[in-house]
């Protein structure tokens, strides 16, 4: 059989799946039996870089079926390759598929290599070593973007070899927005003096409802980042009313069981409602800071993780402050 051949476009581990196959695999015609494609692997295995899998490609390059190396020892040597693969499922990638998404797609088959196709056309693999190599790094860099570090300083936002003053220029900003977002979020605790001078109770439950909706938002906020980075093409629509029914969920089961806490130990109904009721609400306009900041910060070519720091954390802030005192007014 003629192989084509091609030319890896970059030994390092790149952003796509074309970027981080190799090229040098068992290929054999679909016509091969199992005896003669045992033979060629036996003359040519000094040649492959990986030999899990053997991979059937027609003569136009297209890849027509897959055969593990288990399997190649197990099977009768007269069986052609054929006649094995004619309804085959084959879990593959393009070569322009981000390489989370290539060794996403490994981890949840169970495969040990990935193929990867170029126009429709078979030109390689990437490996479970690479694939481990990329998981490495994703996994490196999510917990520094958590961290609240962009992409453009990875490299020399080292604290012991930054300048100081450079080290306070980058974390500074930031914080300066949840500075004075928190005093605009004591202006509003202001505003509702009144209904917290009859009911001096509400003030205690202020930090309760606060860090509940900033628990739901930040959890929700890890998955999304963490999607965002694997599926390039998420359907923000569809993600967004999945998102919606589970933070709904999440927040009348501690709404409910807030409300009978309540009941049991302050005897008061209205207060137990107030409680119950801010709690769900705050925790669904999570779906704000935890969904939709990030996707804006998406679109607009940022670092969505920017969003997990101040930003995120002073909105909620403000908006469970301001649902927990507009409920307390609805409700007295």
């Amino acid at each position: 059989m003629r192989r084509r051949k091609f030319e890896n476009q970059n030994h390092h581990c790149g952003r796509t799946a074309g970027e981080n196959a190799i090229t040098r695999v068992p290929m054999v015609a679909p016509d091969f039996t199992i005896a003669k494609i045992q033979s060629y692997i036996r003359r040519s295995i000094k040649n492959f870089d990986t030999i899990n899998y053997i991979y059937a490609v027609s003569e136009d390059g297209k890849l027509r079926g897959v055969i593990s190396i288990k399997d190649l020892y197990r099977l009768p040597g007269i069986k052609k390759i054929s006649s094995l693969i004619s309804k085959q499922k084959i879990f593959l990638v393009k070569s322009d598929t981000g390489r989370e998404e290539a060794a996403n797609l490994a981890l949840t088959h169970n495969i040990k290599a990935v193929p990867v196709l170029e126009n429709g056309k078979f030109i390689g693999v990437i490996p479970n070593d690479k694939v481990l190599s990329i998981l490495h790094k994703e996994f490196n860099e999510d917990i520094l973007r958590l961290a609240g570090v962009h992409d453009g300083h990875l490299v020399y936002d080292n604290v012991l070899e930054i300048p100081f003053w450079v080290a306070i220029r980058h974390r500074l900003p930031w914080l300066f927005i949840g500075l004075f977002g928190g005093i605009f979020a004591a202006e509003i605790i202001g505003f509702f003096e009144a209904t917290l001078e009859r009911n001096l109770i509400l003030a205690a439950f202020i930090p309760l409802v606060v860090y509940m909706a900033d628990a739901v938002g930040t959890q929700l906020e890890a998955f999304v980042i963490r999607d965002f980075v694997i599926f390039r093409k998420l359907n923000f629509v569809k993600y967004f009313f999945k998102q919606l029914l589970i933070v709904f969920a999440i927040s009348v089961i501690l709404g409910l069981v807030l409300m009978v806490a309540s009941i049991i130990l302050y005897k008061d109904w209205k207060i137990s409602w107030i409680l119950a009721v801010a709690i769900i609400g705050a925790s669904i306009s999570s779906l704000f800071t935890g969904l939709v900041v990030p996707f804006i910060f998406r679109r607009m070519k940022l670092d969505p993780a920017n969003a997990s720091g101040p930003i995120a954390t002073i909105i909620q802030d403000i908006l469970s402050v301001l649902v927990y005192f507009l409920v307390a007014n609805l409700i007295l």
